[in-house]
């Protein structure tokens, strides 16, 4: 854990009005109020039907039997469950479920309305996704304790437990609705949202209140980063740092580990599955969750999870490219791991012309070697409106020009691609808001 540093010190950046900040001691009688409050947490779990410990145990047990073991009881849990697909045929084995046509938002919404589902799940969560679509999620005590037992199996592999304080940097602020004031609560976490007027107060708030861990938005992760970069400001470390929703590059990650000097981790989840895939601390970002089958199919990742009978969840399309490919860590979870995270398939191209396109990652990689050349750390978001035409809008405010960026993704395109493009900076005073990659084409939208 960091150092703490006594009194009042100043936190500021640029032209923010600097705000004091008292940063606080821990001692043990704090360090027994944190114990007592995670208990209590854990406690709430239970009371709620939430066996998080139970499930969190058979984790590590499915985890550590050896592949032909475990398919034998992901093949005992579709006999029992016996799902349908999305051809409303039965599922009872792992070939039938390979062979099993994919499975779209519509037509689970049209599953559930004809009642397929057997609508025994007592929690419900709802997301629009990037597709604009609405989902209702539907899950059972037990379906539901089993996402939380594979969190924080997750989470015990960087030293921090479910139910310890967490500070949540989300992407909007929240209305301070009784439900979702009992929720935080519950949980034993902090939301903050470092941006606009008030972004030094929200960094000094988070501070003070001195969190377990900090989860959140990447961009929120980085903006906060940025604030306290130019500070000297002692403060008790987090053990970890775990970014969500938006794909970060490995210069933005560096960054952020160094200024909150804690380990970084990338959580890949969903509304529906909730954590799919986790970082290990030497950087593989393994599969998790011992009850999905997760495979690879064309432009999107295709989830199963064998234990769900709220919804029948086969070959579900998450809408996200990625590789899956095995390799020799154990460290977490199985030995196969996500590569190449890719975002929406509809956003993965840009467009010189209507038949000439390149892979968007290419701004990515260019931008990130752009950063680590000049040893400067900022946010972005590439726009396409236009063959050909592109606009980078920036959150920062600390760079002296921006032609000299312009230039630099121009050559490196063209040197990598053959493609002449135009590229345009704008600066951007709103961080990126949501769940979103890098490039947005409106060409094709």
């Amino acid at each position: 854990m960091g150092g703490t540093g006594g009194g009042e010190r100043l936190l500021g950046r640029g032209d923010d009005k600097q705000l004091p900040v008292t940063l606080q001691h821990r001692c043990g009688a704090e360090n027994v109020i944190r114990k007592l409050r995670y208990m209590l947490t854990r406690l709430f779990f239970l009371c709620m039907g939430l066996r998080v410990s139970k499930y969190r145990k058979e984790v590590e047990a499915l985890w550590a039997l050896p592949e032909a073991e475990r398919n034998n009881e992901l093949e005992r849990l579709l006999r029992k469950y016996q799902p349908l697909n999305a051809a409303g045929e039965e599922v009872t084995s792992l070939a039938k479920l390979f062979s099993s046509p994919p499975l779209s938002k519509q037509t689970l919404r049209e599953q559930d309305s004809q009642g397929s589902g057997k609508k025994i799940g007592r929690f419900g969560r709802h997301t629009a996704g990037t597709t604009g679509e609405p989902t209702h999620v539907s899950l059972s005590r037990s379906e539901l304790g089993r996402m939380l037992g594979v969190r924080d199996y997750c989470f015990r592999h960087y030293g921090v437990k479910l139910g310890e304080r967490e500070a949540r940097l989300w992407g909007r602020r929240e209305a301070g609705g009784i439900k979702q004031i009992a929720k935080n609560f519950v949980m034993n976490r902090r939301v903050f949202h470092p941006v606009g007027m008030n972004s030094v107060k929200d960094i000094e708030q988070l501070l003070e209140w001195s969190p377990d861990y900090l989860y959140g938005y990447s961009s929120l992760l980085l903006e906060a980063a940025r604030i306290l970069y130019s500070e000297k400001v002692q403060f008790n470390s987090p053990r970890c740092v775990v970014c969500t929703a938006e794909t970060i590059l490995p210069s933005q990650k560096a960054f952020i580990s160094k200024v909150f000097k804690a380990p970084v981790a990338e959580e890949y989840g969903t509304t529906e599955f909730d954590i799919i895939a986790f970082e290990c601390s030497v950087g593989h970002r393994h599969l998790v969750n011992p009850w999905l089958i997760v495979s690879a199919s064309g432009d999107s990742i295709l989830v199963s999870d064998v234990s769900r009978r709220s919804q029948m969840l086969i070959n579900y399309q998450q809408g996200d490219a990625a590789l899956i490919e095995s390799n020799s860590c154990n460290k977490l979870g199985d030995q196969k791991e996500i590569l190449c995270l890719e975002g929406r398939s509809i956003n993965r191209f840009a467009f010189v012309t209507r038949s000439d396109k390149f892979h968007s990652v290419a701004f990515a990689d260019e931008l990130d070697a752009y950063m680590k050349k000049e040893s400067v750390i900022f946010g972005f978001v590439v726009l396409q409106k236009d063959y050909g035409v592109f606009e980078i809008a920036l959150n920062t405010h600390s760079l002296d020009g921006l032609e000299s960026i312009e230039e630099y993704v121009a050559n490196a395109i063209e040197k990598r691609t053959g493609f002449k493009i135009s590229v345009c900076c704008t600066i951007d005073n709103n961080p990126f808001y949501g769940k979103k990659g890098y490039f947005v084409q409106n060409i094709h939208s």
